[in-house]
């Protein structure tokens, strides 16, 4: 555990990289039981990953990737600002380091 925070406080220094963090008991993440990933690229259509616990879809169908950007936004609007999200991190690092 203390390399995957480790990895993640790295990742940080990053500047396209932003970490925020959901809380577990936000109500966005009720019946979110997959992970997804959307793809931007200048010259192509947006396209969208979706992975469930048998298959993994890849689609640019519009309905679809409005969906997904659906979820993306409530996930952000209930996630720590990343600032908050470091600081969490740096804390559960600390702890993980006065366990070990």
């Amino acid at each position: 555990m203390l390399d995957q925070l480790e990895h993640l406080l790295a990742m940080t220094e990053r500047p396209n990289i932003h970490i925020q963090i959901v809380p577990y008991d936000a109500p966005c993440t009720v019946g979110l039981l997959s992970a997804f990933t959307i793809a931007e690229l200048p010259e192509a259509a947006t396209t969208v990953s979706v992975d469930s616990a048998t298959k993994t879809e890849v689609s640019a169908d519009p309905e679809l990737v409005s969906l997904i950007w659906t979820r993306y936004d409530k996930l952000r609007s209930e996630a720590h600002r990343p600032s908050e999200s470091l600081r969490i991190i740096k804390e559960t690092r600390q702890r993980w380091t006065q366990e070990s």
